[in-house]
């Protein structure tokens, strides 16, 4: 219920500039208005991605019905995708939404032409990534720490910890996954300098997604079976710990590349 309030809401402040100020257009008005309601709805994002996954893993005990579903036959890729993938669903249905609107803004004020191209590309190559380390970062953290209010302190500790770094300068690319005060419209396209580096960035921060589901898998409080090995086959314990495995090493090979760039 609480979504009929903050959806509007995020939607109202993310395109609140775009709609009653006018916003510099280096390279086009629609990369303008792209930009503009991306970096807005970056907090709004990270907020609801928190507070959702909390919400979505903790909901089962709360009302009871934990032990059915965990009796039922189901392996546990199942019930940690699916929470995964709601938080993902909604998130993703906000970016649209404010991207929609940003669109009939911008036609309304006759800030044309509309290049549908420019809002892909912003929140394909900015935001999404991002949200899917931050959805299995949460996903992990409460499957770790297995307290909700637990999870919703130390996030809301890591992500102020964070901002202050950014706020004094320190904003790496490698510990920087929203690529807060980092990128420029002009460097998704080519025309700037770091294209390639924020391509790369983008797949460490699906290596590290990966890896924190990878982990939450491993460490969930549901065991369907022990061991690497079923039959002589590869269990579910065993492929979560080879993807964790091949996530690392292209986190590790992603991030030498970020290093060496940003230099």
């Amino acid at each position: 219920r609480s979504l009929v309030v903050v959806v509007p809401l995020a939607v109202f402040l993310s395109i609140l500039e775009v709609a009653f100020y006018n916003i510099p257009a280096d390279v086009s008005h629609s990369a303008a208005y792209a930009t503009n309601t991306a970096k807005l709805l970056l907090l709004f994002l990270l907020g609801m991605t928190v507070f959702y996954t909390g919400e979505a893993m903790h909901r089962d005990r709360e009302v009871r019905i934990e032990p059915v579903l965990w009796a039922a036959p189901a392996p546990n890729s199942v019930l940690l995708l699916s929470k995964f993938l709601a938080t993902l669903s909604l998130t993703l249905s906000l970016m649209v939404l404010v991207g929609l609107t940003a669109i009939l803004i911008q036609f309304l004020r006759g800030h044309t032409p509309v290049e549908i191209q420019a809002y892909l590309i912003t929140y394909s190559v900015i935001l999404l990534p991002g949200i899917l380390l931050i959805t299995g970062g949460s996903v992990a953290l409460n499957v770790l720490l297995r307290d909700r209010y637990l999870t919703y302190a130390v996030s809301i500790g890591i992500g102020v910890g964070l901002f202050y770094l950014y706020g004094q300068g320190y904003n790496h690319w490698l510990y920087n996954p929203l690529l807060y005060q980092l990128w420029k419209y002009s460097d998704l396209t080519g025309a700037g300098n770091n294209q390639a580096t924020i391509l790369i960035q983008r797949l460490y921060c699906v290596a590290v997604a990966t890896l924190c589901l990878s982990l939450a898998h491993l460490f969930f409080q549901r065991k369907s079976t022990k061991g690497f090995h079923v039959d002589g086959r590869l269990s579910a314990a065993g492929w979560s710990s080879l993807t964790a495995v091949v996530s690392v090493i292209v986190a590790l090979i992603t991030s030498l590349f970020i290093t060496s760039s940003a230099r």
